[in-house]
């Protein structure tokens, strides 16, 4: 489920939130052949994109349950990543 689907992620273009999850169910047949089972790290920006953001590796928490995740050994620990599976966990 997206949330704020209506949020706008780019603004100079008017796209929303809504839109990019459209395209990438749109793409999903070509994309995911590439990306299943891989680690993911997420390029966010919470404040919009003229703002500064930052790389999320972790989704220990603050992700549904049923996302997939695969550890990831770091120099002090471990990085629990993201890792895309089918369309719903793409979106």
């Amino acid at each position: 489920m997206i949330t704020h689907p209506e949020k706008v992620l780019f603004p100079e273009d008017g796209i929303t939130k809504g839109d990019l999850a459209e395209y990438y169910e749109a793409i999903a047949t070509v994309m995911l052949p590439h990306l299943r089972g891989r680690p993911l790290t997420l390029e966010r920006y919470p404040s919009g994109i003229g703002k500064k953001g930052f790389w999320q590796k972790d989704v220990s928490r603050g992700c549904p349950d049923w996302l997939e995740r695969v550890d990831v050994p770091k120099k002090d620990g471990v990085v629990h990543h993201p890792v895309v599976t089918d369309l719903r966990s793409l979106l």
